[in-house]
């Protein structure tokens, strides 16, 4: 994903949660219910900090220059760099953070090798997504192409993020999920704990081995 798209949109990014506040509220406390304790957290796609912020993580990874300027604004120290190559040593962090970034990776596969890498034995990858098979995620998918920051994305099912995670090496300890129907402005904001009820919005956190 050209971070280019980031750096020309991000005012309409910051709008959007404005715009959607129910939407983000339900996202955040999908993913607190999930969050383990940890010393040395990073989020990866940390964009503007809209999430890292209120979930007290200090340091993220963010390729968009003016995304990232709006980040240091809320507290987060911010590297310049890609998921796929991750300037940190073996074992860095005890939690990453990742929401609607996946989506984004130019490479999926070497994003989950960089992230087992940095991670500390036993540390946690915390993922919040968009399950492209819900309601709102065929409508993500359909009109995508008219969308200025989801033409480039590649979105993922929940079975194939479940095969993908697996294959790199994690183990799913938890799961939520919330946004229920595929009209932004009249969503069911409910949060459940699993993953069966096809709920847009997917929060969950793996462990490494």
């Amino acid at each position: 994903m050209p971070s280019e798209i980031f750096d020309q949109n991000y005012q309409a990014y910051e709008e959007w949660f404005d715009h959607h506040s129910d939407i983000y509220k339900a996202e955040i406390e999908a993913i607190r219910q999930i969050l383990p304790s940890f010393e040395k957290g990073c989020e990866i796609g940390v964009g503007t900090g809209r999430f890292a912020e209120p979930l007290g993580i200090k340091l993220g990874v963010e390729p968009s220059s003016k995304m990232a300027e709006i980040a240091k604004r809320r507290g987060i120290t911010t590297i310049n760099a890609k998921a796929e190559s991750l300037p940190f040593e073996n074992g860095y962090c005890d939690l990453v953070l990742m929401v609607t970034t996946i989506c984004f990776v130019d490479d999926i596969d070497k994003t989950l090798d960089e992230i087992y890498r940095v991670l500390k034995p036993g540390g946690w990858l915390v993922v919040g997504f968009v399950d492209k098979d819900s309601d709102l995620g065929k409508k993500y998918e359909k009109n995508k192409n008219s969308s200025r920051f989801y033409k480039a994305a590649t979105f993922y099912s929940k079975k194939e993020v479940f095969s993908l995670f697996k294959k790199h090496g994690f183990i799913l300890e938890e799961c939520r999920e919330t946004l229920f129907g595929n009209n932004l402005d009249n969503i069911d904001t409910t949060i459940y704990k699993g993953c069966k009820k096809g709920g847009a919005f997917l929060a969950m956190r793996w462990r490494k081995r």
